[in-house]
């Protein structure tokens, strides 16, 4: 899933319905916000427990030759869901997340969700027991998937081994599940219908270089009256807020392991330092040592 095909997804979801719910809805790194938001918050029943008695973790692979959705379910244990090739989607919590190969996706006990591959894909759902697997969270987060993670995943799935030497090596795979330590990148959405209208065309193509003053014409206002609508529904500038939702795009399309020189150029920036530094202002980090911060494995092509 691409930047601009969520951003699609947005254009087409400009409704009287929806609006209520959009007005307090921001666009965060990993995701954007799914179109059937409703169909999270009803109750899903949970399936069977994947997880035996004393284990504290188990991991099912799921390839998939052709591109696949899951029906929506929800697993009475937590689930890490995670990938090492191919477009994976996850929908829950009102989210759509992206699955890179550097990011797992760290669903709840309970949690209804609804998840899509691509074909060639391989995903990988490892349930923990939440009776014996503690956590300091309790919302939907990425967690950065590491060598060694996915490794020990991997290593208790397909090897043999006693009983102690699996629970010792299931209690070092839990200690290395931590959400990303990266700060997330929340875009407000302005709240005026007008307004709205602009944003969405924005993300939909980040790389609109219209002005405030060509914006402002196309929906009938001054280009004073426009700047001063968008600070106050969004409390940034739209230039700011520009800057915002291509350097969010910019992290979707690196995630997915798209050389930043490119990205940028479909962003429209002919100098790729002159990104490299605007993603700094927004980040505090380069692409690279963005991604090695969620990661800590390798950094994006250059």
């Amino acid at each position: 899933m691409t930047a601009s095909v969520a951003a699609k997804g947005l254009v087409k979801g400009v409704t009287a319905k929806r609006q209520a719910s959009r007005e307090s809805s921001a666009v965060r790194l990993w995701g954007a916000p799914t179109l059937e938001r409703d169909e999270w918050t009803a109750s899903v029943e949970t399936d069977e427990p994947k997880v035996e008695e004393r284990w504290l973790l188990t991991t099912g692979t799921f390839p998939t030759p052709e591109p696949t959705e899951w029906a929506t379910t929800a697993h009475q244990e937590h689930e890490l869901l995670w990938s090492t090739t191919g477009n994976v989607t996850v929908e829950a919590a009102g989210q759509l997340w992206l699955v890179p190969p550097s990011l797992g996706i760290w669903l709840p006990a309970g949690t209804p969700h609804r998840v899509r591959a691509s074909a060639g894909a391989v995903t990988y759902a490892t349930f923990l027991s939440p009776e014996l697997v503690a956590v300091d969270w309790t919302t939907v987060v990425g967690i950065p998937m590491s060598r060694l993670l996915r490794e020990l995943l991997l290593h208790n799935q397909n090897e043999e081994m006693s009983a102690e030497a699996r629970l010792r090596l299931q209690r070092v795979g839990v200690d290395l599940i931590r959400p990303v330590r990266a700060v997330s990148l929340d875009i407000p959405l302005p709240k005026t219908p007008e307004l709205l209208t602009i944003a969405e065309r924005i993300i939909a193509d980040p790389a609109d270089d219209r002005t405030t003053e060509e914006w402002a014409r196309m929906i009938g206002l001054s280009g004073r009256t426009l700047m001063r609508w968008f600070q106050r529904d969004t409390g940034v500038s739209l230039t700011q807020w520009r800057i915002l939702v291509r350097v969010r795009s910019a992290l979707i399309d690196i995630a997915a392991g798209k050389p930043v020189v490119a990205v940028s150029r479909r962003l429209g920036y002919a100098n790729p330092s002159t990104f490299i530094d605007l993603f700094r202002q927004v980040t505090g980090h380069t692409p690279a040592a963005y991604f090695r911060s969620v990661n800590g494995v390798g950094e994006p092509g250059l």
